[in-house]
Parts: C-alpha cells; sequence; structure tokens
C-alpha cells in the first residue's frame, strides 16, 4: 500500500495555514489581554499610539504608497530585461509622451541602464531619460509581459 506523499505547493499551503492560525491565535490573545489594561479603555488613546507606532516604523508609508511600489517592481523587471538583452533576448517598451499626446515604442536593445526611476536610453547619439511611471507596457514577441 502506498503512502499519499506531500507536493511542494502541498507543503506550502499547509504551513501557510498553521502560520495563519498562529497569527490568528496571538492576536486573539492581545485582544483579550488590552481589555485589562485601564489605560487601552480609551479609544482615542488607542487610536493615536496605534498610529504613532504605524508612522514611527515605516510600515504606513512603505504599504500605502501604491505608485511607489509600482515603480519599485517595474524597476526589477528592467533588471530582467536589461539581463535578457545581454542573451540576445529582446522586448519592447512602450511609453506615453504627454507633450506629443502619443504613445512611442522602444526597443530593449537601445536601453543602456535603469538610474534611480528613470530609464537611459540612447537616442540619436544621445542619452534620453523615460521616467518609469510613464511606461504602458512591456512586450516580448506579441506577448504582453508588463501593462499599467
Amino acid at each position: 500500500m502506498k503512502f499519499y506523499r506531500l507536493r511542494e505547493e502541498d507543503k506550502k499551503y499547509l504551513y501557510a495555514l498553521v502560520y495563519a492560525t498562529g497569527i490568528i491565535l496571538f492576536w486573539r490573545g492581545i485582544w483579550e489581554v488590552s481589555y485589562e489594561i485601564p489605560l487601552l479603555e480609551n479609544v482615542y488613546f488607542v487610536l493615536f499610539v496605534g498610529l504613532f507606532i504605524l508612522t514611527i516604523t515605516g510600515l504606513i508609508y512603505r504599504e500605502f504608497d501604491v505608485l511607489g511600489q509600482r515603480v519599485y517592481n517595474l524597476s526589477k523587471l528592467f533588471d530582467d530585461v536589461l539581463i535578457d538583452k545581454r542573451r540576445g533576448i529582446y522586448y519592447d517598451v512602450f511609453w506615453f509622451d504627454e507633450l506629443k499626446g502619443h504613445e512611442h515604442k522602444i526597443h530593449s536593445n537601445h536601453i543602456r541602464k535603469v538610474e534611480m526611476e528613470f530609464i537611459v536610453m540612447e537616442r540619436d547619439g544621445h542619452d534620453a531619460f523615460v521616467p518609469l511611471s510613464r511606461i504602458t507596457k512591456i512586450t516580448k514577441g506579441k506577448a504582453i509581459i508588463w501593462k499599467r
């Protein structure tokens, strides 16, 4: 008789369930203990302390900076694009020019590097900078790899 062997996906799922159960029980314990502390009976005090902790740790800025997170993920994607460029795999990058009012296409062999929040590309013998926030999509052949 063969026993069922857990796949890696099954193990990850079970570990996630155990972790989630532990977190829920931990927070339930904190919730119940909070009833015993007289200072935490004031709702305004609790609200202020919670907001203060989130602000001091910087968590509130990391979690709610939607544009910053999108730009960070896009810059990581461009690192992969530049690595693939060295391997001979090319992409097309589309960005919207607000001044001219239309979309431009850049072939990945014209992209030199990614600096901060800009793509540095070669255009007419000069360096041109395109903000990552202007990128609308990235394609590999006809497949769309990333789209805003």
